[in-house]
C-alpha cells in the first residue's frame, strides 16, 4: 500500500484574551493546509487534538477529554477540508467530540498543540512537530491593564454585550435605581434559566435538570431532582412545559411544593397534548407505590394529563397502583388534572389527608375513582367528571359496570362534595366504615348516570350524609339497577331534591338500621315488578315525593321496620303497601 505523507502548515490565534477578571470564550482558532503526497487534500477529515507540555509527556487538554500522557484521543472531530484548507475552533462545544478549554491550561509554560489526522480510510497519523502557541502582540498588553483603568468613557456604545459580562458579575449593588428599564431589555434576553429560585419557580427542562418531554427519554430523575430542589428551598413551583414526559418509576412531591403543567382548566382527550405524564411502573401490582405521592403538607399537582400508554382494553384491564396518593400531610391539592385511564385514581385513604382539595379532575378511572379515609378535618371534592374519555370498548365498559366505584367514602369528617358526575360505574358513591370510622358530610349537585347502584350505604356517622340535588339514572348497565341501596349497617342519609329515571328496577331499597330521609324527589321510572321505594328495615321519613303515573307500587314498608313516616307524597295512581308496626301515613295524594 502506498503511504501518504501529510504536511500541515497552520497558524494559531487566541480566540480571546485570558485576563484575570474576565469571563471569556474558551476557544482557540486553528487553521492550516493539508496535502497528501504533495497534492492538496479534499474531503472530510478526522482530526484529534491535544494540548501538551513542552516535552509532550503530559496532556493538559484533549478534544474528547480521553487523552493522558500525550497519547492519541479516542474520538475524532470531523471537519471539511477544501483544497487542503481547514479551519477549526478548538474548544467549540457545538462540535461533536469537542470539550471546552479551561483557561487554567495556560498557567502552564510552553503549551504545545499535538494533532492527529485521518482521511477516514486509514489510521490516524500524528503530525509533527507539535505546534507552539503564541499570543497576539497587543493581547500581551492585557497583563498591564490596572484594575479600574477602563472607565465607561473608554467604552463605545454597544461595546459591552451580554456575552462579555461574566455570570453574576453585575448584582443589584451595581445598578442604580430605575437604571434598567423595559426598553433596555432585549427581547428574549431574560430567559427562565436566568431567573433564580428567589421567584420560587423551576422549569424542569432547564439546566441542571434537563427533562426532555419527548415521550422517549426517562424524565423521572430530572423532574424528581427539580422537585427535591424546590422542597429543599422551603417549597416552590416545578413547571413542566408542553411535552410528553415518560416517568419510568414514580414521583414524590415534597411539602410546600407544586408540580405544575400548562393546563388551567380540566381537559378531555388531551393525552399527547399540553403537559402529559406517561405512567408505566407497577403493571400487575395494584398495591405498589403510587405514581405520584403528594407528601404534604401543601403539596400540589396541577395542570397535567396522566396517561397509562400500556393499559389494555380487556376485561379485566391491567391493574396498576394508585395514580395519586396523599402521603400523610394535610392540605394536599389536585386540580385541573385529566386521569385518562388509571386503574385506581386518587388515594386519600391510605394516609391521613385532612383538608384535601380535589377540584377540576376529569378522567376514566377503571376500578376506583377517589377513596377517602382518615380525614379528620374537612376535605373538599368538587367539579369531578368521570366518563369514558379513554375507551367505550365493550370489554372496558363491562368491567367498570361490574366492579368500578366512583367514590369510596370511609372516615371523613364533614366532607364537602359538589358538582360531580360519573357514567358507567358499578357504584356511584359507597359509604362504609374502616378501622378509623365512617363519613359524615354534605354533598350537592350529585349526578350518576348508567350506574348499577347510585348510592350504596353500609355505615355512616350518626350526623348523616346530607345530599341536595341528586340525579341517578341507568341506561342498561349492571345487574341490580338500584338508585339508593341501604345494606345492613347503621347509616344516616338525608336527601332533599332528587330525580330517578331510566332503566332503574328500584330507585330505593333500604335494608339498614339507620334513618333515611327523602324529600322532594321525582320517581320517573321503575320496574312494575318492584316498589319504587322499599323500606325493609330501619327508619325512614318520606315526604313530598312525586311518582310518575300508574306504574305500580310507589312505597312498600316491611314488617321489620322501626319507625316510618309517609307525609304528603303524590302517588298518581300508584299504591302504598304498609306492613310496618310503627308507620305514620298522612296527606298522601292517591
Amino acid at each position: 500500500m502506498k503511504m501518504l505523507r501529510w504536511l500541515r502548515i497552520a497558524g494559531l490565534l487566541f480566540g480571546s484574551v485570558l485576563a484575570a477578571h474576565a469571563q471569556v470564550p474558551h476557544t482557540l482558532s486553528f487553521q492550516g493546509r493539508l496535502s497528501a503526497n504533495e497534492s492538496a487534500f479534499n474531503g472530510l477529515g478526522e482530526f484529534k487534538f491535544a494540548l501538551v507540555n513542552s516535552n509532550g509527556t503530559a496532556t493538559l487538554w484533549s478534544n474528547d477529554g480521553s487523552s493522558a500522557g500525550g497519547a492519541e484521543p479516542v474520538r475524532a472531530v470531523s471537519s471539511v477540508v477544501n483544497q487542503g484548507l481547514f479551519s477549526i475552533l478548538l474548544g467549540d462545544t457545538s462540535l461533536s467530540n469537542m470539550t471546552p478549554i479551561s483557561p487554567s491550561v495556560f498557567a502552564n509554560p510552553a503549551v504545545r498543540l499535538r494533532t492527529w489526522f485521518s482521511a477516514g480510510t486509514n489510521p490516524a497519523v500524528m503530525l509533527a512537530p507539535d505546534q507552539s502557541l503564541s499570543s497576539a502582540g497587543y493581547a500581551m498588553m492585557a497583563a498591564n491593564v490596572a484594575d479600574g483603568a477602563i472607565s465607561s468613557a473608554k467604552l463605545a456604545p454597544g461595546a459591552v454585550s451580554g456575552r462579555a459580562i461574566a455570570s453574576d458579575a453585575i448584582t443589584s449593588l451595581q445598578l442604580g435605581v430605575n437604571s434598567v428599564t423595559t426598553p433596555a431589555i432585549l427581547n428574549g434576553s431574560v430567559t427562565a434559566a436566568k431567573l433564580n429560585f428567589q421567584l420560587g419557580y423551576i422549569n424542569a427542562q432547564n439546566p441542571p435538570y434537563g427533562a426532555k418531554g419527548n415521550g422517549t427519554n426517562d424524565d423521572t430523575a430530572a423532574i424528581q431532582a427539580a422537585l427535591n430542589a424546590a422542597g429543599n428551598q422551603g417549597g416552590g413551583i416545578v413547571f413542566l412545559p408542553r411535552g410528553n414526559y415518560l416517568i419510568g418509576s414514580h414521583l414524590l412531591v415534597p411539602a410546600q411544593t407544586s408540580l405544575v403543567g400548562v393546563w388551567r382548566a380540566p381537559t378531555a382527550y388531551s393525552q399527547g397534548l399540553g403537559t402529559t405524564l406517561l405512567a408505566v411502573e407497577g403493571a400487575g401490582a395494584p398495591a405498589g407505590t403510587a405514581f405520584i405521592t403528594l407528601q404534604g403538607p401543601n403539596s400540589v399537582l396541577d395542570g397535567v394529563t396522566i396517561f397509562y400508554p400500556n393499559q389494555v382494553k380487556t376485561n379485566p384491564p391491567t391493574p396498576y397502583p394508585w395514580t395519586v396518593r396523599a402521603g400523610g400531610g394535610d392540605n394536599v391539592t389536585v386540580q385541573n388534572v385529566l386521569l385518562v385511564n388509571p386503574y385506581q385514581g386518587i388515594d386519600l385513604a391510605t394516609h391521613p389527608s385532612g383538608r384535601h382539595l380535589i377540584r377540576g379532575v376529569y378522567g376514566q378511572p377503571l376500578l376506583t375513582g377517589i377513596a377517602v379515609d382518615q380525614c379528620y378535618d374537612i376535605g373538599r371534592i368538587m367539579d369531578i367528571h368521570f366518563w369514558p374519555f379513554w375507551s367505550q370498548d365493550a370489554a372496558t365498559e363491562a368491567f367498570q359496570s361490574a366492579h368500578a366505584v366512583t367514590f369510596d367514602f370511609m372516615r371523613t369528617d364533614w366532607e364537602v362534595v359538589e358538582d360531580v358526575f360519573s357514567w358507567g360505574y358499578s357504584i356511584g358513591a359507597r359509604f362504609r366504615a374502616s378501622a378509623h370510622g365512617s363519613m359524615n358530610g354534605q354533598m350537592s349537585n350529585i349526578n350518576f348516570d348508567n350506574v348499577d347502584i347510585g348510592l350504596q350505604l353500609i355505615d355512616t356517622q350518626p350526623y348523616a350524609v346530607h345530599i341536595s340535588n341528586l340525579n341517578i339514572a341507568n341506561a342498561g348497565g349492571g345487574a341490580k339497577h338500584i338508585g339508593i341501596e341501604g345494606l345492613p349497617g347503621a347509616s344516616a342519609l338525608n336527601v332533599n331534591g332528587a330525580s330517578f329515571w331510566g332503566s332503574l328496577y328500584q330507585p330505593v331499597s333500604w335494608n339498614n338500621s339507620g334513618l333515611l330521609t327523602l324529600s322532594n324527589a321525582r320517581f320517573l321510572s321503575w320496574s312494575s315488578a318492584y316498589p319504587a321505594i322499599n323500606i325493609i328495615s330501619g327508619r325512614a321519613i318520606l315526604r313530598g315525593n312525586y311518582f310518575t303515573d300508574n306504574v305500580g307500587v310507589a312505597i312498600q314498608v316491611g314488617p321489620r321496620t322501626d319507625r316510618v313516616m309517609l307525609l304528603g307524597n303524590m302517588l298518581v295512581g300508584n299504591t302504598v303497601r304498609n306492613s310496618g308496626p310503627r308507620t305514620v301515613s298522612a296527606n298522601n295524594q292517591p
